[in-house]
């Protein structure tokens, strides 16, 4: 159906440990899919889904659900992610 699809997985798992995307956080299946259409220059749906899915599978991506949404972790390196804490106080020193 795709051709070169685990070229494609690797390509996409190497651009994003290039980018650190782990320190991006969790973010939306739209971000994901964004970057995913990004590094492939694939625009169709369905095949970004396809290879969005090929990498849930190899547990690539970490999995959070958010009230009614569902965030993802880029996480190959199997390390605990720990939120950032903003206090929202501002010093001037």
């Amino acid at each position: 159906m795709i051709p070169k699809k685990k070229e494609l997985v690797n390509l996409v798992i190497l651009s994003l440990k290039y980018d650190n995307a782990f320190n991006e956080g969790f973010l939306t299946f739209r971000e994901w899919s964004n970057k995913i259409k990004i590094i492939t220059d694939i625009d169709k749906y369905n095949v970004v889904r396809i290879l969005f899915n090929e990498l849930i599978k190899s547990k690539i991506f970490e999995k959070k659900k958010v009230k009614r949404t569902v965030l993802y972790l880029f996480n190959p390196y199997k390390r605990e992610y720990k939120e950032p804490v903003c206090t929202g106080i501002i010093s001037f020193d």
